[in-house]
């Protein structure tokens, strides 16, 4: 689907219309609603004889419900089912898009003019659907002028950047002008209208006074406040909230996983109960729950920082592996459990296993007995054309790692393969360690994850994995890195707390 010429879209600074995202997150959200009667009579002046389509938002995703073909500027949606209440869309080919909520009164009439779908926007039914419109157009007003400041701010950084400060004031001024919208339109709705319920997540999360002034004499208690109580906007008893863009409740799940785990990624143990009192929120609320875990499962599936591969062990074990919940798909939960048995004994940060191995001369090597301050281990086999190019290109590098007391030890994961594989070796003089599981007996598949090569993992001396899976020649300026970050903090404890 196209971006929309005349789209309107509740609320947002950014307007969208994204399609479905496929991976676990969606395979395992297969919501089901209870059904009743829906009856949504649309008018559109201008309309051309096409299919109108009627949609939900979920999250970043959405579901297309119905379409129908207008008929004299007219189109019916009508079934023997009821809608779910959420923010809800038409669809005009080829670039229109309009949205509205439904909540209990699901038998309204929508008109509008397809040549100015919102200025020309009305909607019986309960009063909140008639403020829902009332406040796009205010938003919509305001999302003008703040593009035409942005384009402004992008002039000015060029060629007037005296100008700058006066620009970015005046955008401070729309975004605090939207944030009171908010405020003002949720004192005309009942807390139970869905509406407010959207509009008390919008709302900017404001502790009291008594908490900020802790933000620096007692960051920890700040701290502790706003993890306990960030999300207390949303209403967890109210399964509706997720279905609206992904601006509202998907956004402050988002955040709250950034702002609250990702960025403590170097104390994942203090994580792990934060976690669960996510969790805990949903009050059992079976589609939170669900949407929840789906979730942390596709963030942490492949994150970009590895270091966090332990909150998808974490959930895994806890949520899915003791008691596999019946919305899992026995499909999805097979692809899970080979992927945590892939990361669940070399994770970062974690030891890793010894491995007792044979070089090519016969002779027995150890992992742990190599005295080098940091080892390589690069798991290969010979007939993998991925494998052999980072195998070159590691070993272009080779001797600036062996000259910083960096060890490398490639192994052979392929034992059927032993002709090829001595051949690659003297062909390309291959000097580090080169070994392989002789017996079948280290079972490096299950303590690295050697289903698929290339592997890498970096050991220090105390055979800690600082990381895995990067690419050779980023090997060396990574190790380095990571050394003198080790030497500084080293020295920073020495002085403050040595003789």
């Amino acid at each position: 689907m196209n971006k929309t010429k005349n789209k309107v879209i509740i609320l947002s600074n950014k307007p969208y219309l994204k399609a479905f995202k496929y991976g676990l997150f969606v395979l395992f959200l297969t919501i089901s609603f209870n059904s009743v009667a829906y009856n949504i009579k649309i008018e559109i002046e201008n309309c051309p004889k096409s299919l109108i389509y009627l949609g939900k938002h979920k999250g970043p995703d959405f579901e297309v419900i119905d379409s129908v073909v207008a008929n004299n500027e007219l189109v019916i949606f009508n079934s023997n089912k009821t809608l779910e209440k959420g923010v809800y869309f038409i669809i005009i080919p080829p670039q229109t898009r309009f949205d509205f909520i439904i909540a209990e009164n699901q038998d309204f009439t929508i008109k509008t003019d397809n040549r100015d779908i919102l200025n020309k926007l009305e909607i019986t039914g309960e009063k909140q659907y008639q403020i829902f419109i009332e406040l796009q157009k205010k938003i919509a007003a305001i999302n003008k002028q703040r593009t035409q400041l942005e384009m402004e701010l992008n002039f000015f950084e060029m060629y007037q950047k005296d100008t700058l400060s006066h620009v970015k004031s005046k955008i401070d001024s729309l975004n605090n002008a939207q944030l009171k919208l908010y405020s003002s339109y949720k004192v005309g709705l009942s807390p139970n209208d869905f509406l407010y319920k959207i509009l008390n997540i919008l709302e900017p999360f404001n502790p009291p006074d008594s908490i900020n002034k802790l933000q620096y004499s007692n960051p920890p208690i700040h701290y502790k406040y706003y993890i306990n109580h960030y999300l207390d906007r949303i209403d967890f008893t109210e399964a509706a909230l997720l279905n609206t863009p992904a601006f509202v409740f998907h956004k402050q799940l988002e955040d709250y996983c950034y702002y609250f785990f990702d960025i403590r990624v170097n104390k994942l143990n203090e994580v792990y109960p934060d976690i669960d009192s996510l969790i805990a929120k949903t009050n059992n609320n079976p589609k939170y729950e669900q949407y929840i875990l789906s979730y942390l499962i596709s963030r942490y599936e492949k994150p970009t920082d590895l270091r966090l591969e332990g909150i998808l062990v974490y959930v895994y074990r806890n949520y899915f592996m003791i008691n596999k919940p019946n919305w899992v798909t026995q499909q999805a939960y097979d692809i899970m459990k080979l992927r945590i048995e892939s990361i669940q004994y070399n994770l970062i940060g974690s030891i890793g296993k010894n491995l007792i191995l044979t070089d090519f001369q016969g002779n027995k090597s150890s992992i742990y007995s190599l005295n080098s301050n940091y080892k390589v281990l690069f798991f290969w086999e010979p007939d993998c054309d991925i494998c052999t190019d980072a195998l070159l290109e590691l070993n272009s590098v080779y001797d600036q790692l062996a000259a910083n007391d960096i060890e490398v030890i490639a192994i052979n994961t392929n034992n059927k393969k032993k002709k090829e594989w001595l051949e690659f070796i003297s062909t390309h003089e291959l000097n580090w360690i080169n070994a392989f599981d002789k017996d079948n007996t280290t079972q490096h598949a299950t303590y690295y994850g050697t289903y698929k090569t290339p592997r890498i993992f970096v050991l220090d001396k105390h055979n800690k994995i600082i990381t895995k899976d990067i690419k050779p020649n980023y090997l060396y300026n990574y190790i380095m890195t990571y050394e003198n970050q080790i030497t500084t903090e080293r020295g920073m404890f020495d002085f403050m707390f040595g003789e």
